[in-house]
């Protein structure tokens, strides 16, 4: 599948991805430490177990919009299978 973006295309948008996604990965280390110190304090008892779950969700979120951008500007790769798994 030929991808419509040209190559300059593609690495600007795989680098508006990698900033997108480490302010979301940043975001979410923030998270996960409010919530630590919440536990710390009350135990589970007075944690949110979703809201830990979200976090650590949109964490890994975070980590694979990273690796999609990062990916996506060194060689317009999307796919680990070897051979045709290219965008371009």
């Amino acid at each position: 599948m030929k991808s419509s973006l040209s190559p300059f295309s593609r690495r600007v948008v795989g680098l508006m991805l990698v900033v997108a996604g480490g302010l979301l990965v940043a975001a979410q280390v923030l998270r996960f430490a409010v919530t630590a110190v919440e536990w710390r304090g009350s135990g589970w008892a007075g944690t949110n177990t979703t809201y830990l779950g979200l976090t650590v969700l949109m964490l890994a979120v975070g980590i694979l919009i990273v690796r999609y951008g990062w990916r996506m500007r060194q060689d317009g790769r999307i796919s680990d299978e070897p051979g045709k798994g290219r965008i371009s």
